[in-house]
């Protein structure tokens, strides 16, 4: 929550460099605020769950099959096509996933839930690209996409932590504001981009780069000391990342 107040700060902070009045009036507008509903406010508590419940990248890496729900939305509703590459990667991104979910005995119980709120952050991102290049072409102005969006969000997250713990909280760790305010920072920027993606680019292209990210997850987990690199593991990421390589190379082909 106190990242996504981060990012609407920002937006509201720069705002005299980029919003319209007329913005505010277009169907856009009201795309936006029904994608608000789900991204991020639900997308990030469940893939914050399935974090919580299984090592940072198995759960990034399970939340990179977005573009599979990107896809098919995009192909049914905005009319994208899809080639037999963008098949292949499909077909490489699920074994990447199956990669990672496959253990011994089956897959333990916090697993199992873990991988849930996985696939469902996965859906709901996967809608939220297709969503949000359909709110692009009536209100064509990223950064605008971006705060309404997120007003939303923080609005619905500030609302249901109040019903929640009856209180917002009045103190936080100075370190954890640290964190999450650099967390803000850094979302702040990713939508503007992925935003000015869209606006230029088609679906099944841009959610499958932007669902690489596990990749770097990985880096970045490696570096805290958070994770250890098992064959399985790397298996699996690498999949999932090639998968979504091929999806944008028979596109763009």
């Amino acid at each position: 929550m106190i990242s996504i107040g981060v990012t609407v700060l920002i937006y509201a902070l720069s705002a005299p460099w980029w919003m319209r009045a007329a913005d505010w009036f277009t169907p856009g507008f009201w795309v936006f605020v029904l994608a608000g509903l789900f991204h991020p406010m639900l997308s990030m508590y469940m893939a914050l769950e399935a974090i919580s419940r299984a090592a940072p990248t198995v759960a990034a890496t399970f939340a990179s099959t977005a573009p599979l729900f990107a896809a098919f939305t995009a192909i049914v509703f905005l009319g994208e096509s899809m080639s037999l590459w963008v098949a292949l990667g499909t077909l490489g991104t699920v074994a990447g996933v199956m990669t990672l979910s496959w253990a011994r005995g089956g897959a333990p119980r916090k697993l199992q839930a873990a991988l849930l709120f996985a696939t469902g952050a996965a859906i709901v991102r996967g809608l939220n690209h297709t969503m949000g290049k359909w709110g692009l072409e009536l209100l064509p102005n990223v950064f605008m996409a971006g705060f309404v969006s997120f007003c939303v969000s923080f609005i619905g997250m500030s609302i249901s932590y109040r019903m929640r713990r009856r209180a917002l909280p009045a103190r936080l760790p100075r370190r954890a504001l640290m964190y999450f305010g650099v967390l803000g920072v850094l979302i702040s920027v990713a939508i503007v981009c992925v935003y000015a993606a869209l606006a230029s680019g088609s679906v099944v292209v841009v959610s499958p780069i932007v669902a690489a990210y596990p990749l770097f997850t990985l880096l970045a987990a490696v570096a805290a000391g958070e994770e250890r690199i098992s064959a399985r593991l790397l298996a699996g990421v690498l999949l999932v990342v090639a998968g979504v390589g091929l999806i944008s190379a028979g596109v763009v082909s």
